[in-house]
């Protein structure tokens, strides 16, 4: 029988309710491997009980705790794969920078529930189990980290919540699933894997993510600047524009070669140098700014601090950026 190691790191999947209704965490791997029924069928379990913590907890500093303990668990060449348990909150994060740093055939399944394991009709079993199934397949190998709830599986480069209580909730966009959990087997209908690896890094850099809005100003950048951010990410409008005040914070932190790099509200989409006036997308581009090619502003900023462990310089970025998914 195959073995499958379960990498418990909290969420709602280990949370149940308290005296006052409210959940909390309380539920360990093996508490979870238990309220799976027939999952010991599929195979061999080993559990580590990495955290139990909301993934609204899940620091960068946890991220790269999290990447360096699966690394040291691949090295187990019997292990056929891993189900990683996590909050739905942050899933989408932590399985992106697990993708951006961990190169391995063998698949590994971020799963998670909506409703806690106290409810009658909480997903999170359902969810195990089919995970676990995925971590056997032979055809889930080679398909990079991988998120999968309710039935569908996804890749980490495009996945996203998309609902706060749906258990349908997750969502790729034009994108689309990657796979499906159906009855009689896994069928995969394609890939969206990063094409770029990076080393674990001891640290991660300070980035921060900024919301444009109308009638923001360049005193938050400043703000950035003065408290040592490394690497700014801006979530624009539509292709990439922002208020024209914040021009000449992002000039300031260009010039003091802080890397900015433009996402957009939209889910859906690329930003792109298309206008021209001031705060335009265009005009952002030729003061140096790095464009996201579709990567969510979340995963820009993790993606943004590992590129920054080797270079600062925007071009080289840039490129990085390019080569993500093409």
């Amino acid at each position: 029988m195959k073995k499958v190691v379960i990498v418990a790191t909290g969420g709602t999947i280990a949370m149940k309710k308290n005296e006052a209704g409210k959940s909390i965490p309380a539920v360990t791997g093996e508490g979870l491997i238990s309220s799976v029924p027939g999952i010991r069928d599929i195979a061999d379990f080993e559990v580590v009980n990495f955290s139990n913590f909301a993934s609204c907890n899940m620091k960068p500093e946890n991220l790269l705790k999290l990447a360096n303990k699966i690394k040291d668990i691949l090295k187990n060449k019997n292990i056929s794969g891993i189900v990683i348990t996590h909050g739905t909150d942050t899933i989408e994060d932590s399985a992106f920078f697990l993708e951006l740093t961990i190169d391995d055939e063998r698949p590994i399944i971020f799963t998670a529930a909506q409703r806690d394991a106290s409810e009658f009709d909480s997903d999170g079993p359902r969810n195990i189990k089919n995970s676990a199934k995925i971590a056997i397949d032979d055809c889930a190998k080679n398909r990079g980290i991988m998120v999968s709830l309710n039935e569908e599986i996804f890749g980490a480069l495009y996945v996203h919540k998309s609902h706060t209580s749906n258990v349908k909730t997750f969502d790729s966009g034009n994108m689309g699933i990657i796979g499906y959990v159906d009855i009689d087997r896994i069928c995969f209908y394609n890939n969206h894997r990063s094409k770029i690896k990076f080393q674990i890094p001891e640290n991660f850099p300070k980035v921060v993510p900024i919301l444009a809005y109308t009638g923001i100003t360049s005193d938050i950048i400043d703000f950035y600047i003065k408290n040592g951010a490394e690497g700014i990410v801006i979530e624009a409008f539509g292709r990439g524009n922002v208020p024209p005040e914040l021009e000449e914070g992002i000039i300031m932190a260009i010039e003091q070669r802080i890397p900015v790099v433009i996402t957009s509200r939209c889910h859906n989409g690329r930003v792109l140098p298309v206008y021209s006036y001031r705060g335009g997308s265009s005009r952002l581009k030729d003061f140096g700014c790095i464009f996201s090619e579709g990567i969510s502003t979340s995963k820009s900023r993790l993606l943004l601090g590992l590129a920054l462990t080797q270079t600062n310089d925007h071009l080289k970025i840039q490129d990085i950026f390019n080569k993500i998914a093409c």
